[in-house]
């Protein structure tokens, strides 16, 4: 019953939000008009992009190792980078509808992470390159924050919020919510669920790559690679 309500929790809030972000996007195309302009790439903005680009290629890769082939892989892929969170929350919400609760003690999060089929056990080799990946990531996003507040200043006027970076930074926070679902669901006790939460709604893809790379450390060779997914309850699945 626990986990049957669960999930319908999570089917509504992920449905809500997938709705709010194409409307945030419909209502700003007809009032401020299309993305696609050069005066619309300020500094601050391109930062941005790049940080909400990071945190899709995480989601992604979950995307391809959850997906049982490469077209419907490469298909939802080529989505999430075309229309971002809206997309996130249509696979969230489509995997969720997949899932039938077994048991009250059954969490639906783990069946939602983990891909259903018979999966080999991948280790070392993916484990050594997510490690190599994600570190490289946060350390050139880290890196870039530091430029543009050099060459551009601080981010926090109000002469960047414009109408398209208001709906970039919508965008960029449902996928940071998504993200924060899965470390409250791996983190042991709320105190560090809401530390890591506060460092990714400040630092955004800094923290998640920052955060993939912890989880990954602690994973060793011998294990598999998707236990890099689940809290420690959750490994025997």
């Amino acid at each position: 019953m626990a986990a049957s309500g669960t999930l319908v929790v999570y089917r509504a809030v992920f449905t809500a939000l997938g709705l709010s972000m194409v409307g945030t996007l419909v209502y700003t195309c007809i009032t401020d008009g299309s993305p696609f302009r050069a005066e619309l790439l300020t500094p601050w903005m391109v930062t941005t992009l790049v940080d909400f680009y990071v945190n899709v290629v995480a989601i992604s890769i979950w995307v391809v190792y959850k997906e049982v082939n490469w077209i419907s892989s490469v298909f939802w892929v080529v989505l999430l980078f075309c229309f971002g969170s809206a997309t996130t929350c249509a696979y969230i919400v489509t995997k969720l509808f997949e899932i039938t609760p077994s048991g009250p003690s059954q969490d639906p999060l783990d069946h939602l992470l983990l891909r259903q089929d018979n999966l080999p056990e991948r280790k070392c080799s993916f484990v050594t390159v997510g490690r190599t990946i994600f570190s490289i990531l946060g350390i050139l996003m880290a890196a870039l924050v530091m430029y543009t507040v050099v060459t551009d200043g601080l981010p926090f006027r109000k002469d960047l919020l414009t109408p398209w970076m208001a709906a970039t930074l919508f965008d960029f926070y449902i996928d940071v919510f998504a993200i924060s679902v899965w470390v409250v669901h791996k983190e042991s006790t709320w105190i560090s669920s809401v530390i890591w939460i506060c460092l990714l709604i400040c630092f955004g893809s800094i923290t998640t790559c920052g955060y993939i790379v912890v989880q990954l450390l602690q994973v060793s060779y011998q294990d598999p690679i998707y236990h890099v997914l689940l809290n420690s309850h959750s490994k025997k699945i």
